[in-house]
């Protein structure tokens, strides 16, 4: 049975004590302007877009906001629940300040689902800054941006690399994220998610194997880009390795990083985990050809979305390249075991990364 780290939502039962602190989330913006099709792939799928107005988009009122769980448990799929469990590691808190060349390529994204503007509600995920011309791009997964089958995109999405609040009270004002935000705070502009999940997602999982996204957003308050800002912390934006080698049902070790929010985190710090053992399995629910990495790992909701880093071809040293986002996981579910899992990115993946890649910078 899968657990979905869906960003992040909470309620009055978890409380202003656990992560409230998203709630530094924002003047979360919201509203959505227009959304529709951006360009289409070479076999005429279209590849799903959503153009944001953060123009158009009411401040939201200061105090403190409340989230709500959305991680909900998700359907069976054999692929998952036949394959021998991997090895387990536990996460570990990173110690910021995240403004270093490993920690500024991560961050949370904060947002609005249709109906909860005016709620107090938000929701939070994880995202990883990647290489692209317009130096403006965030990798993440599609149920961070889009509800998926029947559902809508998100609204009033920001990120933060390098968040921090891991030594401050969860307790915060969404209105100003400002002293959660070392680098500056980044509002959406344009959205990207595959086809597939916009037609299958949903809250128990739909397809898995296209659940990614690329977010481009706008300059900080200081006019600067998204990469301005981590390369003035020393860290280099992240290529993504497509069509990476699928040797059997292994993949190369790799480091897995976001913000988890769900008990037994609270979303204010960076986690990780070193996984050596990474599986490479055919989910042949979701397609013939569907593929999903997993690995030992118990970061749960709110990590959704975050970076799973590799040596990439041509790397040496401590560069690495984003491998796939955190997807689904275990969740410490009843069955036994802690994992994440996260889509193989193909072809597909890249053609949707060629066209947020096209896109005119902020």
């Amino acid at each position: 049975m899968l657990i979905r780290p869906r960003g992040q939502r909470w309620d009055n039962a978890r409380v202003v004590s656990t992560l409230l602190a998203l709630a530094a989330a924002v003047a979360l913006l919201a509203g959505c302007a227009e959304s529709g099709v951006v360009g289409q792939s070479s076999d005429s799928a279209d590849i799903v877009g959503s153009v944001l107005n953060p123009a158009k988009q009411p401040t939201a009122s200061g105090g403190a906001r409340q989230g709500r769980d959305g991680g909900l448990t998700g359907t069976s799929l054999p692929s998952f629940d036949n394959a021998p469990l991997p090895s387990p590691v536990a996460a570990r808190q990173i110690a910021g300040p995240y403004t270093n060349k490993a920690g500024a390529v991560t961050g949370k994204l904060f947002f609005y689902r249709s109906g909860d503007q005016n709620s107090g509600n938000y929701y939070v995920c994880s995202g990883t800054v990647i290489k692209s011309k317009n130096r403006s791009l965030v990798w993440t997964a599609g149920h961070c941006v889009h509800d998926g089958k029947g559902g809508t995109w998100h609204l009033g999405m920001v990120f933060v690399p390098a968040f921090d609040n891991s030594a401050g009270d969860p307790n915060v004002d969404p209105s100003d994220l400002s002293q959660y935000a070392p680098l500056g705070t980044f509002a959406a502009v344009h959205v990207w998610t595959s086809p597939e999940w916009v037609k299958t997602g949903d809250e128990h999982g739909g397809d898995l194997a296209h659940d990614y996204a690329v977010i481009e957003v706008g300059r900080n308050d200081d006019g600067q880009t998204l990469d301005d800002a981590v390369e003035s912390a020393g860290a280099k934006p992240v290529p993504v390795w497509f069509n990476a080698p699928t040797g059997q049902d292994k993949a190369p070790a790799m480091t897995i990083r976001g913000y988890p929010a769900a008990e037994p985190f609270n979303g204010m710090a960076q986690w990780g985990c070193s996984a050596n053992v990474v599986q490479l399995l055919n989910v042949t629910e979701l397609g013939p050809d569907a593929k999903e990495y997993r690995a030992g790992c118990d970061l749960t909701g709110g990590a959704s979305g975050g970076g799973w880093f590799a040596r990439g071809p041509g790397q040496t040293g401590d560069d690495v390249s984003l491998v796939t986002n955190t997807s689904v996981g275990s969740a410490h579910n009843a069955h036994g075991g802690n994992w994440l899992a996260g889509p193989y990115l193909d072809a597909k993946a890249k053609q949707l990364f060629n066209i947020a890649d096209g896109s005119a910078a902020p």
